[in-house]
């Protein structure tokens, strides 16, 4: 089927020095803007209906945006991870091409030390952490203090107003700017989802009138997306990151067009994806696309398939990860009880067609692929898996596979009732009710003995509630399965030392300060317990 054509006449233009503007709004559902909660952006120009986020995930979704590869391409599939050094960015092709290139961002989840600042002149982020948890995905702060709080993000208005002080000092020039927005992500800080969508919405309005003020908007080329959606509910998750259903995985994706542009269409329903936008900036400008992207550009639309995944419930829960790929209105889950749906009649995802149309579920598993992609070079930050992998070796321990063990995955739809408790368990934490924590952790692990994340988080609890001997033995089963998690050798070590065993403590804290060299909490914790031990401890 020949691919229908968005540019007509694109071979006679030439747009090779337009501004380019990327704005993602992290956490942002695309049926939730339309012209009640979000009248400025349900205005800003070409609508692309059926736009999929790659992975529910910040860091991973960004690095598929900007890299124009899949996550199991680039290695980038956890918020625990880095972006490979090396790494072609659509930053980076621009800049060689002329432009001066700026980042401004709202949260830590794409902090520089994440390595999404290569090709930027300039990359705006205030944040900075000490340390990752492999097994839950966190960044964390690991410095004086509590060690695990945070300036996390900062308020979108701030964000705007740093990327409009660069560009008017940058006004004579062709600049490529991405704005991240992460105010539409929990905690809502006006207390309701939509009403943070509203804000942001007012947000970007004033920003729009900005860009038309000072002359940007009618020479520039802005488009809006996110990084993925939010749960609301929906299938029983409240948030983002565990399934693959359109809720999280479906994208705002709006297009303003440069006022020398053809006249383009109002709405696009061809499915496309995150890995897509690049690409299409590309051609758009008319610069050659790197042999890296693997995107494919939708300014021509030929027919696609989207594929998406997620591997948190595999990589914290030990239970399977999840794939989907969409073509057309179809679109298909992979998992242990696999999933196919028709969106067009079924766009909530309630009627799993698998047994009523095996045929067809069965030519949409075919497009699944994991393209062979060579390993990424190493990268020198405390969440690199090459240097972790070193550091376990140095000191004795050999990092097996993402659970240790092996077992039967379960589907995460089956297990999601364990995971709502284990949230309970977390709240619970939270308002320092440790006796319920470590009764809701033990349910869990009395159904599932295999979840290590439930485990680690029932040793925190234990030490929160002084039952340092007790935590002692559940922190070292994770310890044996997951070697490589900071979380767990850190609180391993402050088990130890309140039982009175600083030898033991300083191996555990030694291992943790080599794991994250950042975090100032664990050296001056090895610090304290080798100051015991030469004063006469164990």
């Amino acid at each position: 089927m020949r691919a229908a054509l968005l540019f007509p006449i694109l071979t006679v233009c030439c747009f090779g020095q337009t501004p380019v503007i990327l704005i993602s709004i992290d956490t942002l559902r695309a049926d939730h803007v339309d012209a009640a909660r979000a009248p400025n952006l349900a205005s800003w120009g070409t609508v692309f209906t059926a736009a999929e986020s790659q992975v529910p995930l910040t860091l991973p979704s960004h690095t598929a945006l900007l890299t124009s590869t899949y996550p199991w391409e680039n290695h980038v599939e956890e918020n625990a991870g880095a972006v490979p050094a090396g790494a072609v960015t659509l930053a980076s092709v621009l800049r060689t091409h002329g432009y001066r290139t700026s980042a401004f961002i709202g949260s830590i989840f794409l902090e520089k030390q994440l390595g999404l600042d290569q090709g930027f002149d300039t990359y705006d982020s205030p944040f900075a952490f000490g340390a990752f948890s492999k097994l839950s995905g966190e960044m964390l702060f690991a410095g004086r203090g509590s060690g695990y709080t945070a300036r996390e993000r900062r308020p979108g208005a701030l964000v705007l107003r740093a990327a409009n002080q660069w560009m008017a000092a940058h006004k004579a020039e062709p600049v490529f700017v991405f704005v991240h927005l992460f105010d539409v992500h929990q905690p809502y800080p006006l207390g309701s989802y939509d009403a943070q969508v509203t804000a942001t919405d007012k947000l970007l309005g004033t920003f729009r009138q900005t860009l038309k003020d000072s002359g940007w908007w009618d020479r520039s080329l802005v488009i809006v997306t996110a990084d993925h959606g939010e749960g609301l509910g929906d299938h029983g998750e409240s948030d983002h990151g565990y399934f693959i259903y359109e809720s999280t995985l479906r994208v705002p994706l709006l297009i303003h067009w440069p006022e020398a542009s053809p006249k383009l269409p109002a709405r696009v329903e061809q499915p496309v994806g995150l890995v897509d936008v690049a690409p299409s900036v590309l051609e758009y400008l008319k610069i050659p696309q790197p042999a890296a992207f693997h995107g494919k550009s939708f300014l021509n639309l030929s027919p696609r398939a989207v594929q998406s995944e997620s591997v948190y419930a595999r990589d914290s829960f030990g239970w399977s990860a999840l794939r989907s790929v969409r073509s057309g209105s179809w679109k298909y889950i992979d998992a242990p009880k696999p999933e196919l749906y028709d969106l067009s009649r079924d766009p909530k995802e309630l009627n799993n067609l698998v047994k009523a149309n095996p045929a067809q579920a069965t030519a949409m598993r075919a497009l699944l692929t994991r393209p062979a992609s060579p390993a990424p070079p190493t990268r020198a930050v405390s969440g690199d898996p090459q240097r972790r992998k070193e550091v376990l070796q140095s000191l004795g321990y050999l990092a097996p596979g993402p659970q240790g063990a092996v077992r039967a995955a379960a589907d995460p739809k089956d297990r999601l009732p364990l995971l709502l408790r284990y949230e309970d368990a977390l709240n619970q934490m939270a308002a320092r009710r440790y006796d319920a924590a470590i009764a809701t952790f033990r349910a869990i692990l009395a159904a599932d003995p295999g979840n290590l994340l439930a485990r680690r988080d029932l040793g925190v609890a234990l030490i929160e509630h002084q039952d340092f001997l007790k935590a002692i033995p559940e922190l070292q089963q994770v310890a044996a399965a997951s070697p490589d998690d900071y979380v767990t050798r850190y609180e391993l070590g402050i088990a130890n030392e309140q039982a009175g065993l600083p030898r033991q403590a300083a191996d555990q804290f030694e291992l943790a300060a080599r794991l994250a060299p950042e975090a100032a909490q664990a050296r001056e914790a090895l610090a304290r317990v080798r100051g015991k031990r030469t004063s006469g401890g164990r």
